[in-house]
């Protein structure tokens, strides 16, 4: 169901392109600085638009050619443009052994259990309640942190 995710992103920091240049929502398996991107852009799944922290929108990318760039690109523009500057997504396609994102999402299904699990998980992590000790069970899925360039070494 759900292969990869990434929490909190900034708005600010990702590449939207220009003119005739196509934008970039690069991310990668861990916060070192010699970690190698791969752009989300293509991504289908779900979304969260936070102010700061706070939530402010939940919607879905995957139907069509619409997908997460696309998605959060329009939200840039749209009655939202001013009310966020961060967001979290949780995508049905992985990074294959290549480094890129997979166009297979032929298989979305799991047992009842994996799937509750998820489930939970993904609405743990967008909504963040007070009350959750438990952050979810996540399973085969990999979380992938904001890609910038620019970024001091960081510990994971």
């Amino acid at each position: 169901m759900i292969k990869s995710y990434g929490l909190h992103w900034h708005n600010e920091k990702v590449f939207w392109g220009r003119q005739k240049v196509s934008g970039t929502l690069l991310g990668a398996a861990s916060k070192s600085k010699s970690a190698k991107p791969i752009d989300f852009r293509l991504q289908r799944g779900i979304y969260a638009l936070y102010a700061d922290y706070e939530l402010v929108y939940v919607g879905q990318t995957g139907s069509g050619d619409d997908r997460l760039f696309k998605r959060l690109r329009t939200h840039n523009r749209d009655h939202l443009s001013e009310r966020w500057n961060r967001f979290s997504w949780f995508g049905t396609q992985w990074v294959t052994k290549q480094g890129v994102l997979s166009a297979d999402t032929g298989k979305l299904f799991g047992d009842v259990s994996q799937v509750l699990n998820v489930m939970e998980a993904v609405a743990t992590a967008i909504a963040e309640p007070r009350l959750n000790l438990q952050r979810g069970k996540w399973s085969a899925v990999v979380q992938y942190y904001q890609y910038l360039p620019d970024q001091e070494e960081e510990e994971d």
